[in-house]
């Protein structure tokens, strides 16, 4: 069984991760990927798992392994990420509208039908950057 990502942060240090390792000449182990961004190892393996799983970057175990990118950055488009990340678009509470208490059935309707709109916004704006975009020149 998959494990669902729930959490924005899950995307974003996906992100950093893969800029890290872009920028890296090649194999970065996790622990040292960790220290670099400031994370636990043990939750970056997770992270980095489904950036494995999705053919983002490849793991090569053993005393020389690590971790590398599988494509250049200019071709890791950010929405291959999120879909790698199964992200919410925004963190919880910021649009909630499942609550039954707080809408009625066709505004809460009209308002799923917004937030899908709206995160297949942040999708197609994802769609237009990669990894290279967001490196250091």
């Amino acid at each position: 069984m998959s494990e669902k990502v729930t959490s924005t942060k899950w995307f974003s240090v996906a992100i950093q991760a893969l800029v890290v390792l872009a920028n890296n000449e090649g194999r970065c182990p996790s622990g040292e990927l960790a220290e670099k961004l400031n994370s636990k190892s043990v939750f970056l393996r997770k992270i980095l798992r489904h950036l494995v799983k999705t053919e983002l970057i490849q793991a090569k175990e053993g005393r020389d392994g690590g971790y590398f990118l599988v494509k250049d950055p200019s071709e890791i488009k950010l929405s291959e990420v999120y879909d790698a990340m199964k992200a919410e678009t925004f963190p919880k509470g910021f649009f909630n509208v499942e609550s039954k208490e707080c809408f009625a059935a066709t505004t809460r309707e009209s308002l799923c039908t917004l937030r899908d709109e709206m995160e297949g916004w942040v999708v197609a704006g994802l769609e237009q950057k990669t990894i290279a975009d967001l490196m250091k020149k």
